[in-house]
């Protein structure tokens, strides 16, 4: 291929015929186009130009492959130590796996515990709205309404007794959750595209940068390389869910165009003509979808030297809300900071991606708010203050 190294040697676009033993190209010419497309991957993967990025989405010794063999050990962090190393580096430090760890257990924490507050919440809600129903229910039979007697007595009471019972069997495995997630490491919680960037992030993977940005099928990242002569620049891109139905069942990487989030009601909240509703509980109230959310996120990094000789890193990490300009924050030697400004980008876009893609979301004390006025308006049809 023209313009390539003699060690480089995969074409850059899928190429269907006879041999080439210019570009190693195998006799392709009865091929289909899918199978000629694995083919394709399967050797720009294996190319230098992808380098460890490649190993890992496509070796069958990749730790995000092996993890899955062999859960009993955390496979990521070896494969970060041995490629920080080989790209002369250190190991990561204790340090930078605490500061991490520390984070993710916070994290993991707050999640879980606002999660069962906004249970217990709600349970409580739904005991006074109970008591409310069944003195209702008194007060329609005595004037006659059997109705709405019956109403509330039998559907209505039972609909709001599954839905707390749901809704305490979610919290019960929340909590489950927890418990079985609380001593891991925060490499191996990490979801598999963020775990690549991490090694970014680290200085374990120098010379690679990454963005996140959110689509209908949910997050989608980009790789790409920045410091290889034209002829080796490389990238990648792929949804969280491809990764997922790679390694989890065995499906190849589509690489298909993921659908984008709506353009009229993204421009919509943008401008303030669509507004989404705040939620008063829950978790994630805080992600709520705005003009402020996060809609991409950009990373690279910059290696430095350091007063003793020894090599740092500092992280770029740049954010574009919905509307406004790019904002960017360096981080240097803040490795918990560096991952929570990853996560808390990831909460506002899944929140930005449900609103515009799944609609409103109904907050749960509003309905609770809706029940106690129409409960309200019985008692006063009936004339009948005892029981407000």
């Amino acid at each position: 291929m023209e313009g390539s190294s003699d060690s480089e040697k995969a074409p850059t676009y899928p190429s269907f015929g006879p041999p080439c033993d210019h570009c190693n190209r195998p006799d392709t010419s009865n091929m289909t186009w899918e199978d000629g497309g694995k083919h394709f991957f399967s050797t720009y993967f294996a190319s230098p130009r992808m380098g460890p990025v490649g190993y890992i989405l496509d070796s069958p010794y990749s730790p995000l492959r092996v993890e899955k063999d062999i859960p009993s050990r955390n496979w990521r962090d070896a494969f970060e130590d041995l490629l920080a190393l080989d790209t002369g580096g250190n190991m990561i430090s204790h340090a930078h796996r605490k500061a991490e760890d520390t984070y993710a257990a916070r994290e993991r924490y707050d999640l879980a515990s606002g999660y069962i507050a906004m249970t217990n919440t709600f349970m409580r809600e739904n005991r006074k709205l109970d008591n409310r129903m069944a003195k209702l229910c008194k007060v329609a039979a005595k004037s006659g309404d059997k109705e709405n007697a019956a109403r509330f007595d039998g559907p209505m009471r039972s609909m709001l007794k599954q839905a707390m019972d749901d809704l305490t069997k979610r919290a019960k495995g929340v909590k489950s959750d927890y418990e079985a997630k609380k001593d891991k490491s925060a490499s191996s919680l990490k979801s598999r595209g963020h775990w690549i960037a991490s090694l970014m992030t680290s200085g374990a993977l120098p010379g690679w940068c990454w963005n996140e940005q959110i689509s209908v099928d949910g997050p989608v990242m980009n790789f790409g390389r920045v410091d290889a002569p034209p002829e080796l620049m490389a990238g990648i891109r792929f949804t969280e869910k491809e990764l997922s139905q790679q390694f989890d069942d065995g499906q190849p990487l589509d690489f298909g165009s993921p659908q984008p989030l709506p353009r009229d009601k993204l421009q919509a909240l943008s401008t303030g003509v669509l507004e989404a509703p705040r939620s008063r509980i829950g978790p994630l109230r805080s992600f709520d979808a705005s003009p402020s959310s996060t809609l991409v996120q950009a990373g690279r990094t910059e290696s430095f030297k350091r007063p003793d000789g020894s090599t740092g890193t500092k992280v770029s990490i740049s954010n574009q809300p919905v509307n406004g300009p790019w904002v960017e924050k360096d981080y240097i030697h803040e490795p918990g900071k560096v991952l929570e400004e990853i996560c808390n980008a990831r909460k506002s876009m899944e929140c930005l991606r449900a609103f515009l893609v799944e609609g409103p979301q109904v907050d749960g004390l509003d309905q609770f708010d809706k029940l106690n006025r129409e409960i309200d308006q019985k008692f006063a049809d009936y004339e009948d203050d005892s029981y407000l």
